[in-house]
C-alpha cells in the first residue's frame, strides 16, 4: 500500500519546510553531509532550520556561522553527532499573507540519530532559537513500514526561478510549501510526502531543474513544533 503524508499548512514558516518531492528518479542517496564520519549501519538524518528572513541582516551575509556553532552544540548535547551542515537559501509560501518569503538557513547532517533522539534534538533546537518548527528527515530503506517521505537533490536550480515557479503553482504552494537551494552549488533540496510526485515533478521542471538529474533517498519526515 502506498504511504502518504500531507504537509500541514503554515502561515510564515520561520523554519525550513523544505520543498517536497516524491520518488521517481533512481534510489540513490543524495550527497548530504560527511557520510565517512558515520560508522557502517549508523542511522543518518537531517535537520532543516531557518533563522534570518532579511537578506541584509549581517548574519545572512556571514553565513550564519554563530548560529551553526550554537546549533551544533545543542544537537550534540541531545545525542546525535553533527557531521557538518550546508548553508541554503529557502523560499516558503505564506497562506495568510498570500506571498512568498525568502530565508537563509542551514541543513544539519547527523549521525547516530534514531527516531526518538532525532525528535529530542529537533525540539531542543526549536526551543533554543524560538523557531516555529524544525523539519527532520530520518533516512530509511524504501520499503520500511514507517517510510513516509523522500529527500531529493536536483542540481543547477536558481532560487529566484524556483520562487517564481512556486508562487505560480497553487497546488505546489499548498502541497509542497517551499524549498531550499544550496548557496555554493545551487542544488535544490526538497523533502516530500509520498503522494506528491506529479506536483513535485512539475515544479522541478518549471524551476528549470532536471528531474532525471536528481538523486533521491527515502525516509521519514517530521515537523517538530
Amino acid at each position: 500500500m502506498r504511504r502518504c503524508i500531507v504537509q500541514s499548512r503554515r502561515t510564515i514558516p520561520v523554519l525550513a519546510a523544505l520543498l517536497v518531492l516524491c520518488g521517481g528518479v533512481g534510489a540513490a542517496t543524495p550527497a548530504r553531509g560527511d557520510v565517512a564520519a558515520c560508522q557502517p549501519g549508523d542511522p543518518r538524518a537531517e535537520l532543516f532550520t531557518a533563522v534570518i528572513t532579511d537578506p541584509h541582516v549581517s548574519q545572512v551575509q556571514d553565513g550564519l556561522q554563530l548560529f551553526e556553532i550554537q546549533a551544533d552544540v545543542t544537537i550534540a548535547l541531545n545525542g546525535p553527532a553533527v557531521t557538518g551542515s550546508t548553508l541554503v537559501d529557502g523560499v516558503f509560501w505564506s497562506n495568510e499573507l498570500q506571498q512568498a518569503s525568502y530565508q537563509r538557513s542551514r541543513e544539519f547532517h547527523l549521525c547516530g540519530a534514531d527516531e526518538p533522539t532525532l525528535h529530542t534534538a529537533a525540539e531542543a533546537l526549536r526551543r533554543q532559537f524560538d523557531q516555529e518548527s524544525v523539519l527532520s528527515f530520518d533516512y530509511l530503506p524504501q520499503n520500511a513500514p514507517e517510510q513516509n517521505a523522500i529527500i531529493i537533490a536536483v542540481p543547477d536550480v536558481d532560487i529566484a526561478r524556483f520562487g517564481d515557479a512556486l508562487v505560480a503553482d497553487s497546488a505546489a504552494r499548498d502541497r509542497l510549501q517551499g524549498g531550499s537551494v544550496t548557496t555554493t552549488d545551487h542544488t535544490l533540496l526538497l523533502v516530500a510526502g509520498n503522494c506528491d510526485l506529479d506536483v513535485a515533478r512539475r515544479l522541478v521542471s518549471k524551476a528549470g531543474g532536471s528531474w532525471n538529474a536528481g538523486t533521491i533517498a527515502y525516509g521519514k519526515s517530521e515537523f517538530v513544533e
